[in-house]
């Protein structure tokens, strides 16, 4: 099998070099987005469209590559990631334009894609498959909301931050209930991830879950703050 496509011996480091220069690539292309947000305005349907399947065919493609590598496994293959889950709504939501789930979603899929990508829970490293669609995976889940805010003028409300912080909650419930019935970890709910992460600033488990939802709130408070500024202004 090609090198680029399943090699366990080249590991992921995190903050190597190939780690720093993804991050720095990520910078530039949300900054370029954003301060070229009004010339590509005119050609906003098919960049919200790509993303949306880029979002949605990204996670097939990792469906496909833990199969013929024999590393699927309903403990760990499922699509139950918080970012995961993300990035198939967002798609979603891209592709239809809701609104609900752009309120929901900005919260999520930002918070949990800028958490991914400085600390990604990930075993293999560059020039990989699973490392290119880890990152390019986050990238789109990052500028997926963005997208919605600086080329199609959505906007969020205080009450969406707490709508999301409630679906969030419900996510998390279902995902444990799944964790129990089939001895998982999805989104890390029984323990922390063996790389190193957030998680290892917030306590053992279980107290590390209720240090999160404080940690989350806090995160989705200053992703309020520009919108929060903003109406002050207006």
């Amino acid at each position: 099998m090609y090198q680029w496509f399943y090699n366990p011996n080249v590991p992921f480091h995190m903050w190597e070099t190939t780690h720093l220069l993804t991050i720095a690539c990520i910078v530039v292309i949300v900054l370029c987005l954003f301060f070229f947000r009004k010339k590509l305005k005119p050609y906003r349907r098919v960049i919200r469209l790509s993303i949306g399947w880029m979002l949605i065919l990204s996670r097939l493609s990792l469906d496909i590559w833990y199969v013929t590598t024999d590393q699927w496994s309903i403990r760990s293959s499922l699509p139950l990631e918080l970012c995961s889950i993300a990035s198939l709504i967002c798609g979603i939501m891209l592709l239809t334009k809701n609104r609900h789930l752009f309120e929901v979603f900005y919260f999520i899929a930002i918070g949990g894609a800028i958490q991914a990508i400085l600390t990604p829970d990930l075993n293999f490293g560059f020039p990989q498959y699973r490392f290119l669609q880890f990152f390019f995976d986050h990238l789109l889940l990052f500028i997926s909301p963005l997208v919605m805010i600086w080329l199609y003028d959505y906007t969020i409300t205080r009450r969406s931050l707490f709508k999301s912080f409630i679906a969030l909650n419900l996510i998390a419930g279902v995902v444990f209930i799944v964790n129990i019935l089939f001895s998982a970890n999805y989104m890390f709910l029984r323990a922390k991830p063996s790389s190193g992460s957030l998680l290892d600033f917030l306590g053992p488990y279980p107290y590390y879950i209720l240090s999160l939802e404080f940690v989350a709130l806090t995160i989705f408070f200053i992703l309020y703050m520009p919108f929060m500024f903003s109406k002050k202004h207006e």
